[in-house]
């Protein structure tokens, strides 16, 4: 197919099975090294990490997935047309590896992160490379010269326009919507010409679904001490279900917090989580 680019970059994002370490060279007598998952790299489609410091609701989800099944409609249809072409001319990239080149590069337009990649914090692990893809969605890296130093160093600097990053859907569901065998962690879409209804509705949920998550967070943050019911702002977290008319859900459990509060004088509770990330999206536009 006419898909975006490689593979899941780094540690823990391949097979489970172990393997033998190292490469020729002999050595007949030295024990081969065994590749183990750490015990706290669990795959849990309920579970939102700490890093996403967002609401992780349906709405979110649908647009993102829209948005997805667009690009990658554009990217087959080129495919058929022209594979020269279409590998030149990528609408999108998965993979750690991939999406980092696009950020450094200045490519992406949009940053599309699953909410349960695998907890691995060994150096250089997912967990590090994850925390920089987030920071590259609003910084850009430049070569500043140090005259007395008579070299160049990498910096970082803000960026006129920040990435869209969204915090949405399983690694399943992402590698779904592209219609990708391989599980994937991170999506960046370099292009959304022809989907811009899509992209405008992900960036004013998205928005709002962050601006909705400052706010109970900020507000409920004395209501996850006592009881222990309720995940701290910084804590990983994992969906619950909530039923609304006659449906079955997965909300984020922040929303089922005490202190959720009116938006626009009007009572918020997640069965009209619709009409309330839209009221918030909005507030986000303005």
């Amino acid at each position: 197919g006419g898909g975006g680019g490689g593979g899941e970059g780094s540690g823990g994002e391949g097979s489970d099975d172990e393997r033998g370490g190292g490469g020729g060279g002999g050595g007949e007598g030295k024990p081969k090294r065994e590749l183990k998952r750490p015990a706290e790299a669990v795959a849990n489609p309920r579970l939102v990490r700490e890093y996403c410091e967002q609401l992780v609701v349906p709405a979110v989800n649908e647009a993102a997935c829209a948005l997805l099944a667009e690009v990658q409609r554009f990217q087959e249809r080129l495919y058929l047309r022209d594979p020269l072409k279409a590998s030149q001319k990528k609408r999108f990239v998965c993979g750690l590896r991939e999406v980092a080149r696009a950020l450094k590069s200045n490519k992406a337009k949009v940053l599309i992160v699953a909410h349960n990649i695998e907890r691995i914090t060994a150096e250089a692990g997912l967990d590090d490379m994850v925390s920089q893809l987030i920071t590259l969605c609003a910084k850009k890296q430049v070569w500043v010269y140090d005259e007395a130093a008579k070299a160049s160093t990498l910096q970082h600097e803000d960026r006129d326009k920040e990435v869209l990053l969204v915090f949405a859907m399983t690694r399943k569901a992402l590698s779904r919507a592209l219609k990708r065998s391989a599980k994937t962690s991170v999506v960046a879409v370099l292009n959304h010409d022809g989907a811009s209804e899509q992209y405008a509705r992900l960036e004013a949920l998205t928005r709002g679904a962050r601006l909705a998550y400052r706010q109970l967070t900020s507000a409920g943050a004395s209501d996850s001490g006592g009881d222990g019911t309720l995940p701290a702002p910084a804590d990983e977290r994992f969906l619950v279900n909530y039923v609304t008319q006659g449906r079955q859900a997965a909300v984020d459990p922040l929303l089922m917090r005490p202190s959720l509060c009116r938006v626009d004088d009007e009572e918020a509770s997640p069965c009209d989580l619709g009409r309330w990330l839209g009221s918030l999206g909005s507030l986000a536009e303005s």
